[in-house]
């Protein structure tokens, strides 16, 4: 197995054996490795070994050590070794990193805002979510004073869903703060806005998705509806997604029964079911089975 088909499946079996990963990823960081791995590599040791174990100066010195011999690496790279160095108190060498983005193309407060959004997406606890919630409207407000496409724009508007995806998780009580609700919402639109800029027709879709979900979440019916069925039009108009088309379909569902209109969600709860019986993925369809449960009526 090479190094990069090691990388590969990790990138499958963390989340399910975060030990025997970190384990690895300890070994992998001992050999050489090119520039075109330290993408996988910096993220799993960054979301395993600093978000998941917790040992961060830890992260940081395997990171360092695996990018020395560069000189130059792709931004990801760069902005992941940031966040660990920022994470782990080293300032000065998260700095540098910073310097090393702008000269790449960055200005130094996109380089900032890059490493900023994705060290909270790191930091996403339910114990954490109001100071990440309110750190959130910083990097948005910072996002906002740009107007103009960057090429940190993807970067942030994936940290972004990963924060608004977590965000949402929470109990009821948390979501339910005023600076909790403004960050989920707002990080969404964000998101958006940036694949709009930056992505393909399919990073805006799901976008739409985050928004629509997002609304959802917050008891906002109205604009669900509008988010998903612009996803599903951006469908219509660009080609053949039929999972994403579902899940989308059942944003619509849960928001149409918000609003009353029942005979009309349960039309596009059955076109919904219809596209999942004819997937082959068993995840997806645990996935998709997990998702509708939620909306179907109890039986009886």
């Amino acid at each position: 197995m090479t190094v990069a088909d090691d990388l590969n499946r990790l990138m499958q079996t963390h989340d399910a054996a975060p030990e025997a990963a970190a384990s690895r990823l300890r070994v992998l960081a001992t050999q050489p490795l090119a520039a075109d791995l330290l993408g996988r590599f910096s993220w799993l040791v960054t979301h395993v070994i600093g978000e998941k174990q917790s040992h961060w100066q830890d992260a940081h010195l395997l990171i360092s050590e695996a990018i020395s011999p560069h000189t130059t690496l792709p931004l990801p790279v760069l902005r992941n070794a940031a966040v660990v160095a920022y994470l782990s108190g080293q300032f000065g060498a998260a700095t540098a990193l910073e310097y090393r983005m702008t000269r790449q193309g960055l200005r130094s407060d996109q380089a900032a805002m890059a490493v900023r959004t994705a060290a909270l997406s790191f930091l996403s606890q339910p114990e954490r979510a109001f100071e990440v919630s309110l750190g959130l409207h910083t990097v948005l407000d910072g996002i906002a004073a740009w107007g103009q496409r960057s090429e940190a724009d993807s970067m942030i508007a994936a940290s972004l869903n990963n924060i608004v995806s977590t965000l949402m998780e929470f109990d009821d009580a948390t979501v339910n703060r005023p600076e909790v609700r403004e960050a989920i919402l707002e990080g969404a639109q964000a998101s958006r806005t940036l694949w709009q800029r930056a992505g393909t027709w399919i990073n805006y879709e799901r976008a739409d998705y985050l928004v629509a979900l997002a609304s959802n979440r917050l008891g906002l019916h109205a604009p669900a509806i509008d988010a998903a069925e612009h996803g599903l039009h951006l469908i219509d108009a660009n080609g053949v997604e039929d999972v994403d088309r579902a899940f989308l379909l059942l944003e619509v569902v849960q928001a149409q029964r918000g609003l009353g209109r029942d005979a009309e969600a349960a039309a596009h709860f059955a076109l919904a079911d219809k596209l999942a019986s004819t997937w082959d993925d068993a995840s997806l369809t645990e996935w998709y089975t997990r998702k509708s449960a939620l909306l179907r009526p109890s039986a009886p």
